[in-house]
């Protein structure tokens, strides 16, 4: 039997549930796995969860492995939309923006170490229950901040979309007044890959959740 990667995995959810292409493009290549957890509990692409188990802003953990160097470590983007407002049968409203959250930084275990052993004292790190990895941290506002899924009664699976951006080296920048304004009806008809383009942003991770309304 052929060992199916986790990635591979990743890709085929994405294209059964239709989010590569309708969110994603088809040449997405996952580079970094990405964990998020709601109240500490972290999710599997794909999982259907509710609105009260989603309402409030996830944790993201993630390792970087790939930009280790003289530069120091690379800062990423969350982005979380969803593509069937207000139904996926009419998604006139899609993709709805709910939360762009730049700044993030994998935690640093081995500076937190090396920091424990010349201090002397015990080390804290809140970590992932699922892959052990340590909750990344924000150096930055929200740019969007959280709105937690809200699908209307009757409209039927919505596929909440979380990307995960690593963000370009020099001098990057996004605040809240980039994204014009973050009023509930503003969140509309926005486009994430026009978005990550226009900004110089690299898609590197992706996950799934789903809400029935």
């Amino acid at each position: 039997m052929p060992i199916i990667l986790p990635s591979q995995m990743l890709l085929d959810a994405l294209r059964e549930k239709e989010i590569i292409p309708t969110v994603i493009p088809e040449d997405f290549a996952p580079s970094i796995h990405l964990d998020v957890a709601f109240n500490g509990k972290s999710i599997s692409s794909g999982d259907i969860l509710t609105k009260e188990e989603t309402k409030n802003e996830p944790q993201v953990a993630f390792i970087d492995t790939d930009s280790l160097g003289a530069d120091g470590p690379s800062s990423f983007t969350i982005v979380m939309a969803d593509p069937d407002a207000p139904s996926r049968a009419d998604p006139k409203y899609g993709q709805w923006r709910h939360w762009v959250q730049p700044g993030l930084k994998p935690a640093d275990i081995i500076g937190a170490l090396a920091d424990a052993t010349r201090t002397g004292q015990s080390v804290e790190v809140q970590t992932s229950e699922e892959t052990s990895i340590p909750f990344a941290t924000k150096e930055l506002d929200a740019a969007t901040p959280y709105l937690g899924p809200g699908p209307p009664e009757g409209s039927g699976e919505h596929r909440y979309t979380l990307l995960l951006f690593r963000e370009p080296k020099d001098n990057f920048t996004l605040t809240a007044s980039e994204m014009g304004t973050n009023e509930f009806t503003q969140r509309r008809n926005w486009n994430v890959m026009d978005f990550a383009t226009k900004k110089g942003l690299t898609l590197v991770g992706a996950t799934f959740f789903i809400v029935v309304g």
